[in-house]
């Protein structure tokens, strides 16, 4: 059985830093945990897109003045680096955010420009990530409430449902990433995939597969992978289903 499972950065750790002439703070929200605050010092995912915000200080607030909303970015290296800038058009009211995406390992440069004028700019690192973990989270068929398991094997019991989080890493340490992976279960009739259903009314039913779970069916062994679809880097978890 195989689906896929979108990670959408929200509600997690925040990394940041003010850019190299401190006129613009840029922030990236990660959903999991991160070692360090610095987003300079951090390494992010190749392939992916990853939102950054970005906020005037007091000294690019004298630069801009009323014209915050006029700032865009800019990739320094487009070959490598791809910068989408977000607009009025996307709601922004402040400094736009933007999207970057790294398509080789190395640090580049993002400018942060008003017209021809660089307001600030920021370098980052990207890194081609050599592991994929998944976070897992459980909850029993006789409870509401989920928890973190971890472990080579996990234990549950057969009708149990699993969701999970899958986390880049490098070099052993976990890195940026907001990534695209495949899930697949062995033996694959000993799960289920899950669906999130967001109402219920008599002219349907209004449900979701993201995110992703499943549910345990069959006593046994059980191995849930997830593979990197743009890096071709898998993981692999394994279950006991009472």
């Amino acid at each position: 059985m195989l689906f896929l499972l979108s990670f959408i950065a929200c509600k997690g750790d925040l990394l940041a830093n003010a850019g190299e002439f401190g006129r613009i703070l840029y922030t990236l929200e990660t959903d999991y945990k991160i070692d360090g605050f610095k987003l300079t010092e951090a390494k992010i995912a190749t392939g992916y897109p990853q939102r950054i915000s970005a906020s005037l200080t007091p000294s690019g607030w004298k630069m801009v003045g009323d014209e915050p909303f006029s700032v865009y970015h800019v990739s320094a290296d487009e070959d490598n680096l791809v910068v989408d800038s977000e607009s009025l058009l996307d709601g922004e009211m402040g400094v736009p955010g933007f999207t970057v995406q790294g398509n080789a390992a190395g640090s580049f440069t993002i400018e942060s420009k008003l017209q021809d004028e660089i307001v600030d700019q920021i370098a980052l690192n990207f890194v081609v990530p050599d592991e994929v973990s998944v976070l897992s989270w459980v909850r029993g068929p006789n409870t509401e409430e989920f928890g973190e398991e971890e472990g080579d094997n996990i234990k549950v019991s057969v009708g149990s449902q699993a969701a999970f989080i899958p986390i880049p890493q490098f070099e052993g340490e976990r890195i940026i990433g907001d990534l695209e992976v495949e899930i697949s279960i062995d033996p694959p009739e000993a799960a289920v995939e899950g669906y999130n259903i967001e109402s219920v009314q008599e002219g349907g039913v209004v449900a979701s597969s993201n995110p992703a779970s499943v549910y345990f069916v069959q006593e046994g062994g059980v191995e849930v992978c997830a593979k990197d679809v743009v890096n071709d880097v898998e993981s692999c978890q394994k279950f006991t289903v009472e």
